[in-house]
């Protein structure tokens, strides 16, 4: 995929405590040395694919949704998000998105390359990984809208976990629903992705890493207050052991 860097991952707190965000053309950015022609085609595509996670708000494409406003989280395995035919369109909807000018052939083609790269270890598969698909929020008069996940954020959420369990994480601290979960809720721990999500040893190793930029300055950030309550785990009763366990057999007289 051209000239390829192999910078470092940094990925979002969880629950998440300051702006994190990625786009395709921020990965790209960071994962090749572009070529002069195709600055101008790729800015056109800065918050493109674009999934962000913070304290205040989360986005999806560079539509922003205050956790305030958020009613719940859907979420779905990859397979029922992206698909061969959803590749397809990815793939048009980026051409008519860019105007013909030089370097547009350059940035289509790497972008489809860098889809193909995350997609192909996994829709393979059975399970893909779990997604957050879709985000439910109050609009104008309290009508529910939604936004949905494109195709390099459910690829990017099923490639870095992190980003899933942060966005879930993020929204339970404000009492946001979470439905279609497949994970059960106590895997989501701050620093151990889940199994069905997380990289295996022989995928990880050509999986592609960047450093995230920068936070943007169009963001304020806040901290948030000390959560209230704690996730419990409920366990099962537990009986009373048995007397007569552990107690020396007599021998019994031989008829």
């Amino acid at each position: 995929m051209g000239d390829q860097k192999t910078p470092k991952i940094l990925m979002p707190a969880v629950p998440a405590t300051a702006l994190w965000e990625m786009s395709l053309a921020a990965y790209l950015r960071h994962r090749t040395d572009l070529p002069s022609l195709a600055l101008k085609p790729l800015g056109l595509l800065d918050r493109y694919g674009e999934v962000a996670v913070g304290p205040d708000h989360m986005a999806f494409d560079g539509e922003d949704v205050p956790w305030a406003k958020t009613v719940r989280l859907v979420v779905r395995d990859l397979v029922e998000v992206v698909s061969d035919k959803a590749m397809a369109r990815e793939a048009e909807r980026i051409r008519h998105m860019l105007p013909p000018v030089p370097g547009r052939k350059w940035v289509v083609d790497h972008a489809m390359a860098l889809l193909g790269e995350f997609a192909a270890p996994r829709l393979t598969k059975a399970r893909g990984g779990d997604v957050v698909s879709e985000v439910v929020y109050r609009g104008a008069f309290g009508r529910e809208k939604s936004v949905q996940a494109g195709v390099f954020a459910a690829l990017a959420m099923a490639t870095w976990p992190e980003v899933r369990q942060s966005l879930i994480a993020t929204a339970r601290l404000h009492d946001v629903e979470v439905c279609g979960e497949a994970v059960p809720r106590q895997a989501l721990s701050a620093h151990e992705p889940d199994g069905d999500a997380a990289l295996a040893p022989s995928e990880s190793a050509d999986m592609p890493t960047l450093t995230v930029p920068a936070q943007s300055e169009r963001h304020t950030e806040r901290q948030l207050e000390p959560a209230g309550e704690e996730l419990s785990v409920s366990g099962g009763a537990v009986l009373p052991p048995r007397a007569d366990l552990g107690a020396p057999v007599e021998p019994q007289p031989e008829g």
